[in-house]
Order: structure tokens, then C-alpha cells, then sequence
């Protein structure tokens, strides 16, 4: 192949047209000190033929970083509260477990699902919306841990207050707080609807993480927080006739929270349910012919539970498998398959 056809085919691959190349050659003049004179060439028409290469690779350049952006989806930014602009991620699944009255294990159940649905591979972050401050002790954590209440009043960022827990679940407290702390917090819930999606947003939590939220019992400002961001309530029960007897009343509270476009879903949970006893097993079928589908599961009174509390252990722990540890990861298997399922 000759030299012509070399640069023809370069030429033509470039853009550029190779009609009007033309090779210019050096003439060189020798004096006898031998001292080299270098004569320039004269710029001819075929000058402007020397650009096309370079406006040539330009052009392909543009087009690979025009493939390669047609192949990356630019992630969405969001402008935080602070001002800040920080890149869009999916939303994690969020619970909020709740109770008409104190005393129905509420704190703890919320604690296990937590540290269960961490130990199945789904990362979880408990968070403690009760002033009562009591969830850090079922997940065996210090008992002065800084918490939401002091920190939303500074308003300072949520992005230091998560702490390990069993199974390496996070857990955020609520922290210590006085009387006068937490009505300044019940003024501030009541006139801002948003407080607590926005602090959420400070945590920088993914699709792939399950919050649960332990509320204090009845209707409070806590409780109207955690339902505009949930997409799942979980509505812990005992079987007896009290707690059967608030069913209509929970109904009626958590009504004037399902108001958005999308409600999160309803479910139920019969907790410390005594199979030694006739009456509660009796009760525990009416709830069942009362909720349907909607009741989730059965967790048995597990003394196992209160020794592991008292000892500082994890009541899930394996090694244990009680039956309070097998119902409640029966029910967590079964709240997360729910919420997941929840595509519409």
C-alpha cells in the first residue's frame, strides 16, 4: 500500500478531505561554517486542511461524551433545610408502631423488629418519637445518649445521633428532655406538618432501609409526624377485652392521618398473648374474625424477653430461640413482605 493511500484512508476517517493535501518540503541551505539555515515555507491554500484533524477529533469527542451521557441517569438534587443541595435518594420503608394505651410491650416490639429485620440482611434505624426516652434500654445502649428532643430545640442535624444496637441495627433516641423542653417541641410539631420528614432527610437514609418508630401511646403531635411519613402502621394489641375495645377508637384517630393521596397501610399485632390462659386464646380469635388479613401475627409472652432486658442481652439472640424470638421474626418476615408487596 503506498504512502497516498495511507494518508487518504487517515484523512477520510478523520472527517477531513484529503483532495487538497498537499506536502510542502523543507529546502535547506548549507554555508561552510555549517551553521543550518532553515527556510520557512510559504503558507499555501492547503494551510486551512491542517485544522480538519483537530475540528475533526473535537467532533468525535463530542459525540462519545453525548453517548456516554445518554447512558448515565443524572442523579435529581434536592436543596436540604440548611440550604446545602444534596443528591436525591429512594426513600427508606418506614413503620410506626403504635398503641391506644401504655403497657401492650409497644417499645419493645418496636426494638425487636428492628434488630430482626437488621439481622435478615435489611438494614433498619430505630427512632424513639416518645418523650419517655425508654427504647435505648431495649436495645442495650448507653443511657445517656444525646436524642431528638435537645437536638431538634438547637436545631442542630440528626446526622450524629445515630447509635449501634443489637445486630447492628441504628438506633436515634429521643434523649433527655424536661417539661418545658417538650412543650416548646408539642408547640413546634403543631405548627410545622413537615418537622419530621425533613429532619429524616439529615440521616441520608436509602431505599434499602427500614425505619421503625416508636410513638407514645394515644393521639399526640408524635403521632400525626410519624403517620405523614409512614408507609406502614402497625397497631400493637393485647387480647383482652380493653384493648378489643379500642379498636374503634384507634380507628378513628389514625382516620384524620390518612387523609394523603396514598395512606400508608393498617396492620395489627396481638402481643404477649398468654397461651396458658383459655380466655386470651378465646379473645385472640375474635381479634382474628374482627381484622382479618390486616392482623399480622401472634407474639406469646416470653419471659425470655424480660430476663434478656434485664441482663442486657438480646432477646433474638439465636442461641436463645424462644418462642418469643420465632414470633417475632415470623411477623417481621411477614411486615416487610407486606410493605414491600405495597407497589401502588
Amino acid at each position: 500500500m503506498s504512502r497516498a493511500d495511507d494518508i487518504s484512508k487517515l484523512f477520510n476517517k478523520l472527517g477531513a478531505n484529503p483532495s487538497g493535501y498537499r506536502e510542502i518540503d523543507a529546502i535547506h541551505n548549507f554555508i561552510e561554517d555549517d551553521v543550518e539555515v532553515l527556510e520557512i515555507p510559504v503558507v499555501t491554500k492547503a494551510q486551512p486542511v491542517l485544522e480538519a484533524p483537530r475540528a475533526s477529533l473535537l467532533r468525535l469527542l463530542e459525540e462519545l461524551n453525548q453517548g456516554e451521557a445518554d447512558l448515565l441517569q443524572p442523579p435529581e438534587v434536592v436543596e436540604g433545610r440548611d440550604g446545602e443541595v444534596y443528591l436525591e435518594q429512594s426513600k427508606p420503608k418506614v413503620v410506626v408502631v403504635v398503641s391506644v394505651k401504655g403497657g401492650v410491650g409497644r417499645s419493645t416490639l418496636s426494638a425487636a423488629i428492628a434488630s430482626c429485620s437488621q439481622s435478615k440482611g435489611r438494614p433498619a434505624l430505630a427512632l424513639d418519637l416518645d418523650p419517655q426516652n425508654a427504647l435505648r434500654h431495649h436495645l442495650c445502649l448507653g443511657l445517656d445518649m444525646p436524642g431528638v428532643g435537645a437536638t431538634s430545640l438547637l436545631n442542630e442535624s440528626w446526622a450524629a445521633l445515630p447509635e449501634r444496637g443489637f445486630s447492628g441495627c441504628r438506633i436515634v433516641a429521643f434523649g433527655s428532655t424536661d417539661h418545658e423542653q417538650q412543650q416548646s417541641l408539642n408547640r413546634w410539631l403543631g405548627q410545622d406538618s413537615e418537622w419530621l420528614s425533613k429532619r429524616l432527610a439529615d440521616l441520608k437514609l436509602s431505599g434499602h432501609d427500614t425505619v421503625i418508630i416508636d410513638v407514645p401511646a394515644g393521639d399526640s403531635v408524635y403521632l400525626g409526624q410519624a403517620v405523614s411519613v409512614a408507609d406502614a402502621v402497625l397497631v400493637v394489641v393485647q387480647s383482652d377485652v380493653r384493648s378489643f375495645s379500642t379498636l374503634d377508637y384507634m380507628d378513628s384517630v389514625l382516620a384524620r392521618y390518612f387523609t394523603r393521596e396514598k395512606p400508608p397501610q393498617r396492620f395489627y399485632v396481638i402481643n404477649q398473648l398468654d397461651a396458658t390462659h383459655r380466655f386470651s386464646l378465646d379473645m385472640a380469635e375474635v381479634f382474628k374474625t374482627r381484622l382479618g388479613s390486616a392482623l399480622l401475627g401472634t407474639v406469646h409472652r416470653d419471659l425470655t424477653f424480660c430476663e434478656a432486658h434485664a441482663c442486657g442481652r438480646d432477646p433474638l439472640d439465636p442461641i436463645v430461640n424462644s418462642i418469643g424470638s420465632q414470633d417475632v421474626h415470623d411477623l417481621c418476615r411477614t411486615l416487610l413482605e407486606r410493605i414491600d408487596s405495597d407497589l401502588s
